[in-house]
């Protein structure tokens, strides 16, 4: 007669019950890991908005004029010396492309944001609570097309 050793195993049910725990977790984390995501997300475009906007400050003050209108992702002549940290080239953290407007119809000076991928209406709306008023109609940081550009007002 063979005698069989058992091993060591779990059942089926303190399987399930494990997976079950950890599920519960993921649905508890995962709302507050988003939030934080976007949050960070929000400062940091609110941050390189602001340092771009003080950069184009600077050149003006240096040249008394500010640089001549560029496309999308185009550095504008001369800015080169003033770009310190955040790419003006390289998608920004919501998903667009930084543009200079310069003797726009709104304004007479803005950096903008535009055909950003990430970004939706209520988290335009945070970021201007941050910068401004948080009504993306007026202030300083205006709405220019519906859901597709955005306007840092300089001057």
């Amino acid at each position: 007669m063979k005698i069989r050793n058992r091993t060591a195993a779990f059942s089926l049910l303190e399987v399930m019950i494990v997976v079950a725990l950890l599920a519960d977790l993921v649905v508890i984390a995962l709302p507050s890991f988003l939030r934080a995501r976007r949050s960070a997300q929000n400062t940091k475009f609110t941050s390189e908005l602001r340092i771009f906007a003080a950069a184009f400050e600077m050149y003006a003050a240096d040249n008394n004029k500010y640089p001549a209108e560029t496309g999308a992702g185009v550095v504008p002549t001369g800015m080169t010396p003033y770009f310190r940290g955040p790419g003006w080239t390289t998608t920004n953290s919501i998903g667009g492309q930084w543009d200079w407007d310069y003797n726009q119809g709104y304004a007479k000076a803005a950096v903008c944001t535009q055909t950003p991928t990430n970004a939706d209406p209520i988290q335009m709306v945070a970021i201007d609570a941050a910068i401004d008023n948080g009504v993306l109609a007026t202030g300083s940081f205006r709405e220019q097309t519906p859901n597709r550009r955005w306007a840092y007002i300089i001057e």
